[in-house]
């Protein structure tokens, strides 16, 4: 995996919230009563409060203080396309077939609602040097190559002389879900080829690491795995060479809805 650089990593294109998205807005996390934060994230801790104080339960067994720490940087967007318009669509959809209205009205109707799909989750840009691995900091060309899992490396972003996304990895380890209503506005959106390797480093994190998974591959296909490739051209898409010279294809891309209902227009963008 290696990800676009400049022109080819952002998108000029206007559009509606999306997948890719890079906003500036707010992280949160919750932590220990030590504070504990990676030196990555520390410059994300703006702020820190205690919500709730620390509750001894019957039989002595104690609830922790619920003590949160929190920032503003640059996010990009992890919810995938559909996520983010799915009541908006369901919406659409009873208007249309229920109560007969046209298409475009039914949009309309529904875009006006304040209470669909408001939230989403996001995940900050960090300097690359402060990505450490056990005290150590990475590799940066490694890093920056897309090579560690739970990192998409992100181009610098020049508009005007002004530089509007310094050159950066988002760490996808650091999740935060939002309001659609709390962010301060989008910075850029990012390409179709961008959100492919999105979808792909979330995969990566989140359901590519079994270590068994070859041995239980096997067993389902009844037949030894021989060769294992990813394609260039897309790696979503992962080929299996069986013992009898069949392929098959173990992941399908996530691909972007299309036109028309299933994605909001673009005055749903701060």
């Amino acid at each position: 995996m290696s990800a676009p650089t400049g022109p080819d990593f952002y998108s000029n294109v206007d559009t509606a919230p999306q997948q890719g998205d890079i906003l500036l807005a707010q992280v949160t996390r919750v932590v220990a009563d030590d504070d504990f934060a990676p030196p990555g994230w520390q410059v994300l801790d703006e702020a820190r409060f205690e919500l709730m104080p620390a509750v001894q339960l019957a039989g002595g067994a104690v609830m922790p203080a619920v003590r949160v720490v929190g920032g503003r940087c640059l996010v990009m967007v992890t919810t995938h396309d559909c996520g983010l318009d799915k009541e908006l669509n369901a919406v659409v959809d009873q208007l249309v077939k229920k109560d007969t209205l046209s298409e475009p009205d039914a949009m309309s109707v529904a875009e006006a609602r304040p209470d669909l799909d408001r939230t989403f989750q996001v995940s900050p840009l960090l300097d690359p040097a402060t990505v450490e691995v056990a005290g150590n900091v990475v590799d940066q060309g490694l890093l920056l190559a897309g090579r560690y899992v739970g990192y998409l490396p992100v181009p610098e972003l020049v508009v005007g002389g002004e530089v509007l996304v310094p050159s950066a990895v988002v760490d996808l380890n650091y999740r935060t879900t939002i309001d659609r209503l709390s962010y301060t506005a989008r910075v850029s959106c990012v390409s179709e080829a961008t959100r492919e390797l999105l979808r792909y480093a979330l995969a990566r994190l989140d359901v590519l690491r079994t270590p068994t998974l070859e041995a239980e591959l096997s067993a389902v296909l009844g037949q030894v795995i021989i060769k294992a490739k990813v394609q260039k051209k897309n790696p979503l898409i992962v080929q299996l060479t069986l013992e009898d010279g069949s392929v098959v294809e173990l992941l399908k891309t996530p691909g972007s809805p299309g036109p028309g209902p299933v994605a909001r227009s673009r005055r749903s963008v701060r």
